[in-house]
């Protein structure tokens, strides 16, 4: 994603995030923003309510339900981080938008350009933030190799070999292109002249450990909701991004 302008200062209290998802993916986001100062995690949905306890632990406060509205009806939820399956990710970031939430998705953004397009128009309609969580976008070793890119330390780059040696979890409803494609392409196709990222992403050691990555994720979302929020404040128009 392009972020333009200057980082804006950071709220004043935590933002508080719900999960959607506590199955592959959504441990690694809940054990990140509950260990985030940043971030309140007030709440997990999962259909698998037994499967959401399990992964918050036996003496956790946050909430757990089965209900996508019992979430969106709080008022101490101000976005939900969205880790479903990909054929999910529309119905659940619109109506999380209509209900004022800003929004993170784990990538895919969506099963089709469609319903992408359709969530990208709502978010800009009702000024909310719609962040895709591309992770290498946030992997601090990706970052470096980038701004040497950038800087012309590389020299001419002619060609680009990448080797994933790891599958994941294959994914039922969308094909390997579709899923695993945004995974790094986005990591050298984001970054544009006057392109600016949320401040200190840099110093992180490098790490190629999902956790760490979803650690910068919910970093970099605290950063655009900061931004969201002074925009707001000032009359400006809300961040916006160059893609997604």
């Amino acid at each position: 994603m392009t972020v333009t302008g200057e980082a804006a200062p950071g709220p004043t209290r935590p933002l508080g995030v719900a999960v959607v998802g506590a199955g592959y993916w959504g441990p690694n986001l809940i054990r990140n923003f509950r260990s985030s100062t940043d971030w309140d995690l007030v709440a997990v949905c999962d259909l698998d309510v037994a499967r959401a306890h399990t992964v918050l632990g036996t003496r956790s406060g946050v909430a757990v339900t089965a209900s996508l509205d019992e979430v969106l009806a709080r008022d101490d939820v101000d976005a939900i981080a969205i880790a479903t399956p990909a054929r999910t990710h529309q119905g659940v970031a619109l109506a999380a938008l209509r209900a004022g939430k800003h929004v993170l998705v784990e990538k895919p953004l969506a099963d089709s350009v469609a319903n992408g397009t359709a969530m990208v128009e709502l978010a800009r309609e009702r000024g909310l933030v719609l962040m895709a969580d591309h992770t290498y976008c946030y992997t601090p070793a990706v970052l470096k190799i980038r701004e040497l890119v950038e800087a012309g330390e590389l020299g001419d780059i002619l060609f680009i070999d990448s080797v994933r040696i790891n599958l994941g979890l294959v994914q039922p409803d969308v094909d390997v292109f579709w899923d695993l494609a945004p995974t790094t392409s986005p990591s050298w196709t984001s970054s544009s002249p006057g392109a600016s990222s949320p401040p200190g992403w840099r110093r992180r050691a490098p790490t190629r450990s999902g956790p760490a990555r979803a650690a910068s994720a919910t970093s970099a979302s605290r950063w655009w909701v900061a931004r969201w929020r002074t925009s707001t404040s000032t009359g400006s128009a809300p961040p916006r991004s160059g893609r997604w």
